[in-house]
Formats: C-alpha cells, structure tokens, sequence
C-alpha cells in the first residue's frame, strides 16, 4: 500500500517539475495536494499524528493558496476541513486565521483595532 501511494507521490514530483507550474492554473497542481493528503483530510478517517511526509512536500512544493482555490462545496462534503487547516500548519504553510480556504473561513481571525 506505502509503495504504491509513493509510486503516485514520485509521479506527480515528475508531473510538477516537468510542467513547472504556470502559477495561474492551480486546479490540476491544488488536487494532487488533495489527494495526497487525503489519509489526513477525510472526514470519515481518523486523523494520523501526522501528516505524510508525501503530502507536506506536495504543500510545500504546490503551496495552500493553490488548494483553497481548487476546493469546491461537493469537495468539502468529503475534506475535513479543520483537518486541512492543521495539515497545513504541520507541514510548515499554516494558512492565516480569518482567511479563506474554499467556502471555509480559517478560525482566529483577530479583529484589528485602527488608530
């Protein structure tokens, strides 16, 4: 089972740097993160300690500005959300409280106070 998701792993890495990324398209770069993240972002498994370390180089290589663009409403009825957020901050790229990630506002927005 470890092979064969490090098979997909190796050959996104492939897809990634052959193509590299134009920035303005992230939808096909924002759902390979998904899906290989997708052991900690299920709604329906429990969340390992840890993120993959499979999964932290894709945010890192693909960044989460990329996944939030790419996550749908149908999406987030299978993504935990949450889970996301916290993949995110452990593998290093933490989204920022208050900001958006599909329809799902990052909790600990502060509010600023001007003067």
């Amino acid at each position: 089972m470890k092979e064969q998701i490090f098979c997909q792993f190796l050959i996104v890495v492939m897809l990634l740097s052959s193509s590299q990324i134009q920035g303005e398209r992230c939808d096909d770069s924002g759902i390979e993160v998904l899906r290989g993240c997708a052991y900690s972002i299920d709604k329906e498994l429990p969340a390992p300690p840890k993120p993959s370390e499979g999964c932290c180089t894709l945010v890192q290589i693909i960044g989460m500005k990329c996944v939030c663009e790419v996550v749908t409403k149908g999406m987030e009825a299978a993504i935990d959300m949450q889970k996301l957020v916290n993949v995110a901050a452990a593998c290093g790229h933490p989204l920022a409280p208050g900001s958006q990630c599909g329809s799902y506002l990052v909790p600990g927005g502060v509010k600023r106070h001007h003067g």
